[in-house]
């Protein structure tokens, strides 16, 4: 954990203007750095400062006596070679789905990913995961036109589309859900509700090359913290979407604060028993990646921040390094694991307990049918 302080603190550094060179710098292993990047999904944050290339590094004198070896270097300009390549694909084929779909007849947006991407300070340098495109029509509707092409399992979020061999594609019905049944009908009922606007706001990339659908970001401000919130809940989730609320909460600024659409968006996170999240996710942001208050829509929570944080440190992105669930999936008796990660679910119970009681629900459920799955992404 310790190495992961220096880690965020560096972050903090590379996130940030006008911040003195952190002394944690001296004493970093650049490649562990880098395997750290890569676990959290966030390795092309770090690569321009250790680079050189953003203005935060301008000598060796800065790295306080620890620069890159060669090999280092290296092995940091193929990670920021790679990651160009692959947004540069996804950007191309997140432009097609979007394109392909409306001729087809079906309105649609872009969740996170390349819409994401175009807010950081380089879109390149993202990491990159599956398209995921958000369908006008219902389930219903959109199964029957993608059986039409492949006969794919599905969950009740999405299904996934393979019409790339470069890129996943997964097809979405609504964009996410709630583990608490109840919450989830009137959070599927308040999507129905603002699609129409979702499915018009109209972007386009940077360079100006890419055009695509995509929320518009109040939406975002809600989607991707129920997002973060049901992975957190349901296994894992890391820093790279904590960071894209970073950037969410930029372009908010940027774009002008509204105190009504604000006011409005709290509202909602309290409808949905969210708020508290809200709050630790603030207390992340500004307290240890230093995003300054001004950006801020609700006080930070240290408590919650701080149990956020251990978690996410934990369990790297989507949880596909939370060692406790892997020691969990060794146990031979299905029983048992069942129980054991009922166990672990209990951590959540006096944090968020309107999700964490009906796991065990979700669970069963996932078991018994085709169609459900606690893994929705």
């Amino acid at each position: 954990m310790e190495k992961s302080t220096s880690y965020i603190q560096f972050l903090k550094f590379c996130l940030n203007d006008n911040l003195p060179v952190p002394t944690c710098i001296k004493d970093i292993n650049w490649h562990d750095l880098l395997i750290f990047g890569m676990k959290q999904a966030i390795s092309g944050l770090y690569a321009p400062t250790i680079l050189m290339k953003d203005g935060k590094l301008t000598s060796k004198e800065d790295f306080m006596g620890n620069k890159p070896t060669d090999d280092d270097v290296m092995e940091w300009v193929f990670e920021d070679y790679r990651l160009r390549k692959i947004n540069k694909t996804m950007f191309e084929r997140t432009e097609k789905a979007s394109e392909w779909f409306l001729e087809n007849g079906f309105r649609n947006c872009i969740l996170k990913g390349q819409g994401n991407a175009i807010l950081y300070p380089d879109p390149m340098l993202r990491s990159s995961g599956d398209i995921d495109i958000w369908l006008e029509g219902g389930q219903e509707k959109i199964l029957s036109f993608t059986k039409k092409y492949y006969d794919k399992e599905y969950n009740r979020l999405h299904v996934d589309f393979p019409m790339f061999r470069d890129a996943s594609v997964e097809v979405h019905f609504r964009p996410s859900s709630m583990i608490n049944p109840w919450m989830n009908k009137k959070m599927w009922k308040y999507f129905d509700e603002v699609a129409d606007e979702q499915f018009s706001h109209k972007v386009t990339s940077p360079d100006g090359k890419y055009t695509f659908y995509m929320p518009t970001n109040y939406f975002n401000l809600f989607y991707q913290l129920d997002h973060i919130f049901r992975h957190l809940v349901i296994g894992g989730v890391g820093l790279r979407q904590i960071i894209d609320y970073y950037y969410l909460l930029r372009k908010r600024v940027a774009d002008g604060a509204d105190a009504a659409a604000d006011k409005e968006l709290i509202a909602t996170l309290k409808r949905f028993k969210m708020l508290k999240f809200a709050k630790a996710v603030m207390y992340v942001l500004h307290e240890e990646l230093g995003l300054d208050k001004k950006y801020l829509y609700t006080e930070p929570n240290e408590k919650e921040g701080k149990f956020l944080l251990d978690e996410m440190l934990k369990a790297g992105n989507f949880g596909h390094y939370e060692e406790r669930l892997k020691e969990i999936e060794k146990k031979e008796s299905k029983l048992y694991r069942f129980l054991l990660v009922q166990k672990f679910n209990l951590r959540l119970l006096s944090h968020y307990p309107s999700e964490a009681m009906w796991m065990p629900y979700l669970s069963l459920k996932a078991a018994l049918s085709r169609s459900e799955s606690i893994h929705d992404h």
